[in-house]
Order: C-alpha cells, then structure tokens, then sequence
C-alpha cells in the first residue's frame, strides 16, 4: 500500500475500551486531528473515574501536555537516616496537576464534541473492528484498547499510595521545595518507603506515603504513616482535607490485547521503576491516534529497551534482598550526579547519563541482591 493510498483511507468511527488517562487522551488527539470522527468510549467504570488523585513529573524539554498545572517546584529534595541533599531542578520543574483538572475538563470537552460514553458497562471485549459490551456487539473502523485492571495485572512489584492534603495555622512547610523522598526503613513487605510532601504554601501540602512492595499496601497503612508524621513533626493545630489512594504496576508484563492497537498502562506507558506515566500517555495517545488515521504501524514504545531491562534488574534486586531497598536507594539518590538524576527520574534520558546512575549504586550490594546472596 503506497503513501497515497493510506491517506484516502476515511476513519469514520472509533470504539475505545477504557474511559481513563489514557482513553480520554487518545480520544481528544483523534478530533484534534478530525473532529469529524464519530468516538464512543466504553467503561466498566460510572462517570468521572479517578478525579481525586494528582499527577506529577519533570517538565522536561521532551513533555508537552494540554492540563494547567496545579503548582510546580524548582527544588526537590531526598532525605534518609544519613543524608539530606536538595537539587535545583529549575531547568525541569517538578509538576503536579490534579486529577480533576485533567479529567472534568476532559470529559466535558469530548462530551461537547459529540463523544458518546458508556459507563459502567458489566463486560467489554474487543474484536479487530467491533466492540462487545454487555453482550451487544457495535463495529467501528477501528477499535483501541485503552483499559487497565489491576485485580487482572501480572506486574513485578507495586507502587502503592495513599496522602492527605494538610493545612495548618501556623507556617510549617517550604512551598519552594518539593520533598521526593523521605526514605524510610525497609522490610520485607515494603523494600522501598517513603513519604513525598508537596507544598502549595506555607501552610498547606499534599503529604502522601509510598512503597514499593511486592503487593499493594492498604489505604490504611499509608494513610497511618502520614499522621504519624504528622504527629512527630506538625505541633501546631491542622486540618485534613480530601485524600487519594491508588495503586501502580512496576514492572507490568504487557497482556496479550485483542486489537492491534493499544494504549496506556498495558502498551508499557508505565515507567517500570518510577511509576510515572502522565507524559508518556500523552506522548502515546498522539502515536496511536496518528497511527489509527493513517494506518501506519504499531507505535513506539515509550521507553528505551536498555532502560526497561535495568528497571527490571531493580525491581528483582528490591523483591530478592527486600531488606537492601534502603541501603540502595539511598545510594542512589545521594551519591548519582544531580542532572543525570532528575533525567534518569523523568525517563527522558541518555544512555550516558542512566549509566552515571546507575554506577551510585552500591555495586556489590546490587550484585548479591541479583544473586539472592
């Protein structure tokens, strides 16, 4: 099929499995580019899943996104029992957006451009051009598979959270940085503990807790381990507000899909070794969308084979030697070089600079844990 013959090809309807991140994105990337195109989203989800949750990464020089940002940060800092370092990240400020100003907005625009949703469906399954929800089969020019379910996801590790939003009478947070990392102590349910507090003010922030664990930890867990920091640490008086909770795959062995084309957590947007996934869902859905209307080939993975292999690497030295997860993130985020950190973090980086990394981290202990010596 010649290049002339692939852009008389007319893409008149689309079917999408999975009202998300990634759903919703590659649908607004469709009718940016037609708007002429007749889109119907299917969900097992209600309506405007996931909206108490935030997003954030390094604004690198590679991100393009559509959301306004909630507040970003030029500093981050990494702290554990033997060291403090902050790093001056004013070339790639550390972002957040907040849920419900992707996915409000989202939902409403897409609604208003003649996209038809239906939620909360018992069962969706994909053929090649058809989309079968509760028993009733609708074809489509082209279907894709955005949906992701974690009861289902074969993944080697978890990264679970849970955080409150505080805010307190007396000024106890710096809104100039953001704390990434306040590494706690590892064990073998959690190799890798953390909490991440986010200020927006002086009296304000999103406190949350994070672990790296072989299963997802309970809102519970985490939620106790921010009061708990928040007892140590807040004397004055304070106030919780709304709180998120959610789980994600690190290390996710990609599912079979029933259609060729795929976006989102199951098509690899997840950094294996972060969890960060909100640019390169975006990046994805322009791919796939671009795909779907020329029918070109499948898209890029969003993520270099060489760096996916050494996230797997460490995710099997955290689930071998879970005791050791401290000791080497530690190493790692006090000794690597402060702009090859901030590139490896946001996965946007070169081979030279992952190797800076990677060569923090204590050799032989990485060795012995890969070893299960």
């Amino acid at each position: 099929m010649g290049n002339r013959d692939v852009q008389t090809i007319k893409i008149a309807t689309v079917g999408i499995r999975g009202a998300g991140l990634s759903g919703l994105s590659v649908a607004r990337e469709l009718l940016a580019r037609d708007p002429r195109i007749k889109i119907t989203i299917f969900d097992t989800r209600p309506r405007l899943p996931h909206p108490q949750r935030t997003f954030c990464f390094f604004t690198t020089e590679a991100c393009t996104y559509s959301v306004e940002r909630a507040f970003s940060w030029n500093t981050v800092m990494f702290r554990g029992a033997s060291f403090e370092r902050r790093v001056d990240v004013s070339t790639s400020p550390y972002t957040m957006i907040r849920g419900e100003d992707f996915f409000a907005p989202t939902l409403r625009e897409l609604e208003s451009q003649g996209v038809a949703f239906r939620w909360a469906c018992s069962h969706v399954d994909l053929l090649d051009n058809a989309v079968i929800a509760d028993g009733r089969t609708c074809p489509f020019d082209a279907v894709i598979d955005a949906a992701f379910d974690a009861k289902t996801a074969q993944s080697m590790m978890w990264q679970s959270f849970a955080g409150v939003w505080v805010t307190s009478e007396c000024a106890v947070f710096d809104p100039s940085t953001a704390i990434l990392m306040d590494l706690h102590e590892s064990s073998p349910e959690a190799p890798v503990s953390f909490l991440y507090i986010l200020p927006t003010s002086e009296r304000s922030a999103l406190l949350e807790h994070t672990t790296f664990s072989p299963a997802p930890m309970t809102k519970k867990y985490h939620l106790d381990r921010c009061f708990e920091w928040l007892t140590r640490n807040c004397k004055e008086e304070f106030q919780l507000g709304a709180t998120e909770h959610g789980a994600i795959p690190m290390g996710l062995r990609p599912k079979s899909s029933e259609t060729k084309c795929s976006v989102g957590s199951n098509a690899g947007a997840i950094r294996p070794a972060t969890g960060y996934a909100f640019v390169r869902a975006q990046e994805q859905a322009r791919q796939v969308a671009h795909q779907v209307l020329s029918l070109g080939g499948q898209p890029s993975k969003p993520y270099p084979r060489w760096l996916t292999y050494a996230d797997s690497l460490f995710l099997r030295a955290l689930l071998n030697a879970p005791e050791r997860g401290g000791e080497i993130m530690e190493r790692l985020l006090c000794h690597a070089r402060g702009d090859s950190l901030v590139a490896f973090l946001s996965g946007d980086v070169r081979l030279r600079d992952a190797l800076s990394v990677w060569l923090s981290v204590p050799k032989r202990t990485m060795i012995r844990s890969l070893l299960r010596i």
